[in-house]
């Protein structure tokens, strides 16, 4: 996307925004091809807003607060001052200081931080805001807030009607994804993360940029109409599950927010019900054309062209 240091970037994802704003404007904003579909002009009603400035402008004295969450290697977030949250990225690639630190209010609806010059956000006058954990781990925190899930998962949209395919890492959602993609009438929003959010008494799936080795994304969306747990097998068969079975099966493969105990309970409860509107079925499967026409055959569209 061409820079304009006048202007926030305004990504959107499942009907959520974040806006980011330099502080410096000298410094341009851009994004990669993957996020640039999910950019709007203006923000929407749910958009959280995020000023980010190179690491020494705002001068800011950070004391450590309590571990909410720390992957060990990438990221850590802190409570600090009274229920703000404080997200630190670092790696020995760029040094002993963070490369990117941002505290947030207790909604994630405001956020202020610096991020290093030299690191995956800033470079020369440049600044890419959304580098993979740092949008991922905002939307996870405002998904939790009783929005949405995010899954790991293909996600098609096949004659308007939204179908998931579960799956961890390696159990088939790109294979999918391109196996599905040779299909007419369909469109894949993710082959690796997907969210789910509530749709009146109904669910809706929406594309992320998050994409997996099949670079699928789109920003679109569909109703829920069927889910499946991938399983492959030396043959094709669809297994049905009990509602408990399902859901167990699902959480596997959600990415809620750890560090939220109220964010981890709403996402049960919504799986929960979830699996009680919408199918949740288990799908063995050969990694070809015939895997594609055993979910359409269970979903009634065997004949469709």
């Amino acid at each position: 996307m061409a820079p304009d240091s006048r202007r926030p970037l305004i990504l959107e994802i499942a009907r959520i925004g974040l806006e980011v704003r330099s502080a410096a404007p000298e410094i341009d904003l851009v994004t990669d091809a993957a996020h640039e579909p999910f950019l709007k002009d203006g923000a929407g009603d749910d958009c959280a807003s995020i000023v980010l400035a190179p690491a020494g402008v705002l001068r800011q004295t950070r004391r450590p607060g309590k571990t909410l969450f720390d992957t060990g290697a990438v990221w850590r977030l802190e409570d600090v001052d009274g229920g703000h949250h404080l997200l630190t990225l670092r790696s020995p690639l760029y040094g002993a200081d963070p490369y990117l630190q941002v505290e947030f209010d207790p909604s994630y609806a405001t956020g202020q931080g610096e991020t290093l010059d030299g690191g995956p956000h800033l470079s020369g006058g440049t600044m890419h805001p959304f580098v993979y954990p740092f949008d991922e781990v905002v939307f996870l925190a405002r998904l939790a807030q009783s929005r949405g899930v995010l899954v790991h998962a293909c996600g098609i949209t096949y004659r308007g009607r939204g179908i998931l395919l579960l799956g961890t890492s390696g159990a088939g959602k790109s294979t999918s994804a391109r196996l599905w993609s040779e299909r007419p009438l369909t469109q894949i929003l993710s082959d690796d993360r997907i969210v789910i959010r509530p749709h009146g008494d109904t669910y809706r799936i929406f594309g992320t940029p998050w994409h997996g080795d099949a670079d699928c994304e789109s920003p679109g969306s569909a109703p829920l109409h069927a889910v499946f747990i991938l399983e492959q097998a030396p043959r094709n068969r669809i297994v049905e599950m009990k509602s408990s079975q399902a859901v167990a099966q699902m959480m596997v493969r959600a990415f809620p927010a750890m560090w939220d105990q109220k964010g981890l309970e709403f996402a049960v409860r919504f799986l929960s019900t979830m699996a009680t509107q919408v199918p949740v079925r288990r799908l063995q499967f050969l990694p070809d054309g015939s895997s594609v026409d055993c979910v359409l055959e269970a979903l009634g569209e065997a004949d469709a062209p």
